[in-house]
C-alpha cells in the first residue's frame, strides 16, 4: 500500500504554503523509501478527519497533523521509518523541547508576516491561493485562514499591522475633511519604514530575534540542529517554518530582513536544506502534472513524488465549496466535524463533554447519597437533634428587662411560671412529688421546713 500525503499546494517556490506541510514532506522524504509514498497537493483540509492539512492516507485510514503523521509512520513501519531513532537521550530531549518551541513561537511570526500584515496579505499571500485552489474556493479559504491567524496573534498586541479594522463611519466622516487637513493613518509601510525607534519595528524585531537566537545557539557549527550526523524530526519542523520566513518575497520583508541581517548562518542552513530535501525551487505546475517529479529531469537534484490531485471536476469542486460554507457555520460546522471524527473512529469534543458531564453527575449523586446516610445514622443514634422552639430563660429575661420596672415585674412572673412548668414536667416523668417535712426544735421554738422532691 502506497501512502498518500495530502498538503496545501506550492507557493513562494516551496512545495507548500503551510509550515506543517513542509515539515511532513521533509519527514517522509528523509524517512520513507522512494516509491512507498506519494505527494498530492489537494489543498482541501476537509479530507482529513481533523479538518487540517497535512493529512496522510493509507487506504481508508486518514491521519491529520504533522505529529500524528510521523507517529503513524513509525507504527506503520514497525519502527523502521523513524528519523529520531538512535539519538542519544540528551539529543532526543532537545529534539522534543525545541520542536514545541519552533511551533509555539514560529506560528505567530508567520501569521504576522503572511496574513496579519495587510499589504503582504493583499498583494502576495491571497493571490497565491488562486493558483493552488480551483475557482471559487479562493473566495472562502484565504479570509478564513487570515481570521484564524488574527486570533492566534491577538495576544501580541500588534493590531497596528492590520489596517482593515477601521470603522466605516469614521472613514465616512473623514471623507468630508479636506485632504490637506486629514491626519495620515499609520500603515504597515509607514510603521516599518519609520525610524528605528518605532515601537512596532522594535517589537517585531524583538519577536524575530527571540525566535532565531535559540535555534542558532543549539545548531552551532553542526550540520543539523541536534546531531552531527543525523537528520531529525526537529530539522523537518524547523525547515518548514524557517523556509516560510526566509524565502517569500514580500512588500514588507521585516522577518526575512531580520533573519538575514542577524543570523546569516541560519539562513545558509535553511537554503541548503531546501535544496537538498525539496530538490530546489518548486512551481505550482509541478504539483498538477501527472508525474510532477520526473527523476530523469536535470532541473532537480532530488525530486518529490508528486501526483496530480483528483478534484472530481465541477461537481467535486462545487461539493467542496458548499462543504466549506457549511463548515463555516458554527453549529452545523461542529456537527460535520464530529461526524467526520466518528466515521474514522475518533472521539469528538461533544462525546468527551457528554461523558465527563455524566461522570460528574454520578460523582455528585454518590456524595449526596453518602451524606444522607451519614446524617440519618447520626439522627438515629441521637448524636444530633433538631433545635427546640423554646428560648432560654436568660434570653427571655434579657428581652423583658428592656421594658424597665414593668419588664422586671413580668420577668419575675415569667420565672415563677417557668418553675411551675418545670415541676409539672418532673411530676409527669417521675410521678407525684414527694414532700418531706423537717421539724427542728430550738430555743426560739419549733421550725418546720417543707422540701419537695
Amino acid at each position: 500500500m502506497v501512502l498518500e500525503l495530502h498538503i496545501w499546494g506550492p507557493a513562494f517556490s516551496l512545495p507548500s504554503i503551510d509550515p506543517h506541510c513542509l515539515a511532513a514532506i521533509a519527514y517522509l522524504q528523509q524517512a520513507v523509501p522512494r516509491g512507498k509514498w506519494q505527494l498530492i497537493a489537494t489543498s482541501d483540509p476537509a479530507l482529513s478527519p481533523t479538518n487540517e492539512l497535512p493529512a496522510l492516507r493509507n487506504g481508508d485510514i486518514w491521519i491529520g497533523g504533522f505529529r500524528n503523521i510521523f507517529h503513524y509512520v513509525a507504527q506503520f513501519s514497525s519502527g523502521e521509518w523513524v528519523l529520531d531513532a538512535g539519538l542519544p537521550d540528551q539529543q532526543g530531549a532537545d529534539c522534543i523541547a525545541f520542536s514545541s518551541f519552533v511551533e509555539a513561537h514560529g506560528q505567530p511570526l508567520i501569521d504576522l508576516s503572511l496574513y496579519v500584515s495587510s499589504q503582504n496579505y493583499t498583494s502576495t499571500t491571497r493571490p497565491l491561493y488562486n493558483s493552488i485552489q480551483p475557482f471559487p474556493l479562493p473566495y472562502l479559504t484565504p479570509p478564513s485562514v487570515r481570521a484564524t491567524a488574527k486570533q492566534r496573534t491577538a495576544h501580541l498586541g500588534l493590531s497596528s499591522l492590520d489596517i482593515d479594522t477601521e470603522d466605516a463611519d469614521a472613514a465616512q466622516e473623514k471623507s468630508i475633511i479636506p485632504e490637506s487637513l486629514r491626519k495620515p493613518k499609520n500603515t504597515v509601510s509607514s510603521l516599518l519604514a519609520a525610524n528605528p525607534e518605532s515601537n512596532a519595528q522594535i517589537r517585531l524585531d524583538a519577536l524575530a530575534t527571540n525566535y532565531f537566537e535559540p535555534l542558532q545557539k543549539i545548531k552551532g557549527k553542526k550540520p543539523y540542529l541536534v546531531s552531527d550526523s543525523q537528520f531529525s524530526s526537529l530539522d523537518c519542523l524547523a525547515l518548514g517554518y524557517l523556509s516560510l520566513m526566509l524565502i517569500p518575497s514580500l512588500p514588507q520583508p521585516w522577518l526575512a530582513k531580520t533573519m538575514r541581517k542577524k543570523f546569516p548562518d541560519l539562513c545558509a542552513w535553511t537554503e541548503d536544506m531546501i535544496d537538498n530535501v525539496f530538490g530546489g525551487p518548486v512551481k505550482a505546475e509541478d504539483a498538477l502534472r501527472p508525474n510532477g517529479g520526473d527523476p530523469t529531469s536535470g532541473e532537480q537534484k532530488s525530486y518529490l513524488p508528486w501526483t496530480a490531485p483528483n478534484n472530481g471536476g465541477a461537481v467535486g469542486i462545487g461539493s467542496v465549496f458548499l462543504s466549506s460554507i457549511a463548515d463555516s457555520i458554527p453549529v452545523i460546522g461542529q456537527l460535520r466535524r464530529n461526524t467526520r471524527m466518528r466515521l474514522h473512529g475518533g472521539k469528538t469534543l461533544d462525546d468527551e463533554l457528554h461523558s465527563s458531564s455524566w461522570q460528574g453527575v454520578a460523582a455528585i449523586s454518590s456524595i449526596v447519597a453518602g451524606l444522607g446516610l451519614a446524617v440519618g445514622y447520626m439522627f438515629q443514634q441521637g448524636l444530633i437533634s433538631l433545635p427546640s422552639g423554646e428560648k432560654p430563660a436568660k434570653e427571655s429575661n434579657a428581652s423583658l428587662d428592656t421594658f424597665g420596672d414593668a419588664g422586671a415585674a413580668l420577668s419575675v412572673f415569667a420565672t415563677q411560671l417557668d418553675a411551675e412548668a418545670q415541676r409539672q414536667r418532673m411530676a409527669e416523668s417521675h410521678g407525684a412529688p414527694v414532700e418531706e417535712v423537717d421539724v427542728e426544735a430550738g430555743p426560739g421554738g419549733v421550725t418546720v421546713t417543707d422540701n419537695v422532691a
